[in-house]
Protein backbone atom coordinates (compact mmCIF):
# COMPACT_ATOMS: atom_id res chain seq x y z
CA UNK A 1 0.00 0.00 0.00
CA UNK A 2 1.12 3.42 -0.99
CA UNK A 3 2.61 5.70 1.63
CA UNK A 4 -0.54 7.64 2.87
CA UNK A 5 0.99 11.14 2.74
CA UNK A 6 1.47 10.24 -1.29
CA UNK A 7 -2.11 9.12 -1.75
CA UNK A 8 -3.65 12.26 0.09
CA UNK A 9 -1.43 14.28 -1.79
CA UNK A 10 -2.64 13.01 -5.55
CA UNK A 11 -6.24 12.72 -4.40
CA UNK A 12 -5.55 16.82 -3.15
CA UNK A 13 -3.69 17.27 -6.92
CA UNK A 14 -6.71 15.35 -8.66
CA UNK A 15 -9.74 16.56 -7.15
CA UNK A 16 -8.32 20.40 -7.59
CA UNK A 17 -6.59 19.82 -11.08
CA UNK A 18 -9.42 17.63 -12.96
CA UNK A 19 -12.34 19.25 -10.88
CA UNK A 20 -13.38 15.85 -9.07
CA UNK A 21 -15.38 15.24 -5.70
CA UNK A 22 -13.03 14.24 -3.17
CA UNK A 23 -15.75 11.75 -1.56
CA UNK A 24 -15.62 9.52 -4.40
CA UNK A 25 -11.90 9.20 -4.30
CA UNK A 26 -9.98 6.71 -2.19
CA UNK A 27 -5.88 5.36 -2.58
CA UNK A 28 -8.04 2.42 -4.43
CA UNK A 29 -9.96 4.39 -6.68
CA UNK A 30 -9.59 3.35 -10.56
CA UNK A 31 -8.00 6.08 -12.42
CA UNK A 32 -9.91 4.73 -15.62
CA UNK A 33 -13.14 4.26 -13.26
CA UNK A 34 -13.12 8.09 -12.81
CA UNK A 35 -12.39 8.85 -15.94
CA UNK A 36 -8.92 9.69 -16.39
CA UNK A 37 -6.95 8.41 -19.15
CA UNK A 38 -3.08 7.75 -19.97
CA UNK A 39 -2.62 11.25 -20.88
CA UNK A 40 -4.73 12.26 -17.74
CA UNK A 41 -2.13 10.16 -15.63
CA UNK A 42 0.99 11.95 -17.54
CA UNK A 43 -0.83 15.29 -16.99
CA UNK A 44 -0.82 14.47 -13.53
CA UNK A 45 2.68 13.83 -13.04
CA UNK A 46 3.20 16.97 -14.68
CA UNK A 47 1.31 18.08 -11.75
CA UNK A 48 3.13 16.44 -8.86
CA UNK A 49 6.66 17.63 -10.52
CA UNK A 50 5.54 21.51 -11.02
CA UNK A 51 3.59 21.16 -7.13
CA UNK A 52 6.35 19.12 -5.56
CA UNK A 53 9.60 19.44 -7.12
CA UNK A 54 9.58 15.70 -7.19
CA UNK A 55 11.30 14.77 -10.87
CA UNK A 56 8.87 11.78 -11.83
CA UNK A 57 9.88 10.22 -15.40
CA UNK A 58 6.98 9.48 -17.77
CA UNK A 59 9.09 7.71 -19.84
CA UNK A 60 10.13 4.96 -16.89
CA UNK A 61 9.61 1.41 -17.88
CA UNK A 62 7.36 0.97 -14.20
CA UNK A 63 5.46 3.50 -14.30
CA UNK A 64 2.21 2.55 -13.89
CA UNK A 65 -0.18 1.59 -16.74
CA UNK A 66 -3.48 0.02 -18.19
CA UNK A 67 -6.61 -0.14 -16.78
CA UNK A 68 -6.37 -1.39 -13.61
CA UNK A 69 -4.09 1.66 -11.99
CA UNK A 70 -5.28 2.92 -8.63
CA UNK A 71 -3.84 5.75 -6.80
CA UNK A 72 -2.16 3.94 -4.99
CA UNK A 73 0.18 2.52 -7.51
CA UNK A 74 0.64 6.28 -8.94
CA UNK A 75 1.52 6.97 -5.00
CA UNK A 76 4.32 4.18 -4.99
CA UNK A 77 5.27 5.19 -8.33
CA UNK A 78 6.48 8.91 -6.82
CA UNK A 79 7.22 7.87 -3.84
CA UNK A 80 10.48 6.41 -5.53
CA UNK A 81 11.12 9.35 -6.49
CA UNK A 82 10.69 11.94 -3.73
CA UNK A 83 13.83 12.76 -1.14
CA UNK A 84 13.21 14.43 2.28
CA UNK A 85 12.57 17.82 1.12
CA UNK A 86 10.13 16.34 -0.63
CA UNK A 87 8.18 14.84 1.87
CA UNK A 88 8.22 18.22 3.73
CA UNK A 89 6.31 19.53 0.39
CA UNK A 90 3.79 16.73 0.32
CA UNK A 91 3.10 17.50 3.69
CA UNK A 92 2.29 20.71 3.27
CA UNK A 93 0.03 19.94 0.27
CA UNK A 94 -1.64 17.03 2.15
CA UNK A 95 -2.61 19.37 5.31
CA UNK A 96 -3.58 22.49 3.39
CA UNK A 97 -7.05 23.45 3.86
CA UNK A 98 -9.22 22.33 0.90
CA UNK A 99 -9.40 25.33 -1.79
CA UNK A 100 -6.11 26.88 -0.12
CA UNK A 101 -3.64 27.93 -2.58
CA UNK A 102 -0.05 26.39 -1.94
Amino acid sequence: MADQLFADTLMRLIVRHFEMDPGQLSPDSNLQELGLDSIALAELLVVVEEETGIEVPLTDETMPAGPGVTIAAVADYVARFADESARAVLHTLATAPAGADT
